[in-house]
């Protein structure tokens, strides 16, 4: 059987599970901020791998604040507003989490549902390719990459013994 993510308890043990770490500063607690780090590194145009970091404030926003980003990046879901006398042009607004709780599960599935589910954009072809290479001019064989990789529109995590459907 399959549930959802229902509190934060169990983002916070999938969390610890996944290796994603709460590196909030004393400041950013007292303000009601609270700060992740996943154990995924990204490398842009610098070729310096940065560390993917989110975090989840009073005011309801959840960003995506990696070091990579110019500014904080918001996930939040959107919604779009009909023209009114100030525009006259549809506008979009992010839709605001007010409960604690609830941002923590929202990023939680975020996290999983971009970074975990997919296992291409940890690893793609070319760093399959490089990986390989160097294997080979090692003279060893039996590379695990032998296979065709398995794509899957569901993850599901066990914790002690509840199943819980992350997508």
């Amino acid at each position: 059987m399959s549930t959802e993510i229902r509190s934060a308890r169990e983002v916070m043990t999938i969390f610890k599970i996944l290796g994603i770490k709460d590196i909030s500063t004393e400041r950013q607690q007292k303000n009601g901020t609270q700060v992740f780090e996943l154990p995924i590194q990204q490398m842009y145009q610098s070729l310096v791998p940065k560390p993917m970091r989110f975090a989840t404030y009073k005011t309801g926003y959840v960003r995506n604040v990696s070091p990579y980003n110019s500014s904080a990046y918001q996930i939040n879901q959107t919604k779009k507003r009909p023209p009114c006398k100030e525009y006259s042009f549809e506008t979009i607004e992010r839709i605001l989490i007010p409960n604690w709780e609830e941002r923590l599960i929202y990023l939680a599935k975020f996290i999983i549902k971009n970074y975990y589910q997919k296992p291409t954009y940890l690893m793609n072809d070319y760093v399959i390719k490089c990986l390989k290479e160097a294997y080979l001019e090692q003279n060893k064989t039996g590379l695990p990459f032998n296979e065709e990789p398995v794509y899957t529109d569901e993850i599901q995590v066990i914790i002690n013994g509840h199943r819980y459907n992350l997508s």
